[in-house]
């Protein structure tokens, strides 16, 4: 008896725990950045843009399909182990923020900054 008491307590608060993630993480907004290049008309911008977006998009592609192999593998532990949210969470975060950094590097190697 004491050991499902325990269990319990401790699923709800793994339960409050990832509630209380997703809401921090839903919180925040994302804020427009605007690219630009001494010479460069929009026309210019938008195409660049347009073609670092493709290659960030590709990047992030084969990251989720990176973390779908992983969570194949490791997600029935994640599942027993009551971290299998958090774990995805994670491997969302880590895939975006590489797509980014995907996008921020072409951007910059074709002579461009970022304003404000």
């Amino acid at each position: 008896m004491i050991i499902r008491t325990r269990r319990r307590a401790l699923s709800t608060a793994g339960a409050a725990l990832n509630c209380l993630l997703l809401t921090v993480c839903a919180g925040q907004t994302p804020t427009a950045t605007n690219w630009v290049k001494s010479g460069a008309d929009d026309q210019t911008i938008t195409r660049e843009l347009a073609n670092c977006n493709a290659q960030a998009n590709a990047a992030l592609a084969n990251e989720q399909g990176i973390n779908a192999d992983i969570n194949a593998t490791l997600g029935r532990n994640w599942q027993l182990g009551g971290t299998q949210a958090i774990e995805a969470q994670s491997m969302r975060r880590q895939a975006s923020g590489y797509a980014d950094q995907v996008l921020n590097n072409c951007m910059r190697a074709k002579g461009f900054s970022k304003e404000g």
